[in-house]
């Protein structure tokens, strides 16, 4: 087993652009954080990209399997030249960006999606506060975009939408917004930026010449999550 990469994610941001949550009692006493990234990091085992997701919280008053079912996360990877630059309506990547393979995590399970359509179930599993699912690819210098919405399991994409005036069961937001409260971004002006602009940069994993400096991030952004999740339950 070996670390490959961590990408941090601030603390408190999950709110999109100023979105109003649903309305309904299942949310509302749910609190906050549950769809708040906090990090994503990937790991080799046994050959394979493992990809670990870390949220603020994890209530979980459907009970999914994996111990939580408020949020869906979705993970875009760019695997090789090309790809499809759509992420989701009002979202895309760069110019001559793209990506060839999705993973769709919510609390009862995760998928693999392409852009042609297809889809299959992966491996997901909980190890103490991360949630890990097996890519089944090798690791590569590929490159990462996410985000995370609240779960709805009759969307497209687990996703509950986002209406002009919100409602119950949608979240509010502006017109063509996309359906994520939280986007993957290490600088909090890039996430702010990416919603303005509907245009998401991705991130990428240290080259070799930084694994070491990877390593001790790893380290000291485990402590930072512990003392944001501790901030985040007070």
């Amino acid at each position: 087993m070996g670390v490959l990469f961590l990408f941090q994610d601030p603390v408190g941001d999950d709110q999109g652009l100023a979105y109003l949550y649903p309305r309904a009692a299942l949310f509302q006493e749910a609190g906050e954080g549950y769809a708040d990234l906090l990090a994503l990091a990937g790991e080799e085992r046994e050959g394979h990209l493992v990809l670990k997701v870390r949220l603020a919280r994890y209530p979980n008053p459907l009970g999914g399997s994996l111990g939580f079912s408020l949020a869906t996360v979705v993970l875009w990877l760019d695997i090789e030249e090309g790809g499809e630059e759509e992420l989701l309506p009002g979202l895309h990547t760069p110019s001559r960006g793209g990506w060839e393979v999705a993973y769709v995590l919510t609390g009862f399970g995760a998928e693999k999606r392409t852009p042609e359509g297809s889809r299959e179930p992966v491996r997901a599993w909980r190890e103490g506060e991360w949630v890990l699912l097996d890519t089944g690819l090798p690791p590569g210098p590929y490159a990462y975009y996410g985000g995370v919405g609240l779960f709805d399991p009759f969307a497209p994409w687990y996703l509950r939408p986002v209406g002009l005036e919100g409602g119950a069961w949608t979240l509010g937001g502006p017109a063509g917004s996309p359906p994520l409260v939280d986007l993957l971004a290490e600088n909090p002006m890039d996430q702010v930026r990416a919603y303005q602009e509907g245009v998401l940069w991705p991130l990428r994993k240290p080259s070799p010449s930084l694994r070491r400096e990877s390593l001790l991030a790893f380290t000291l952004g485990g402590v930072a999550l512990l003392l944001a999740f501790l901030l985040r339950k007070r």
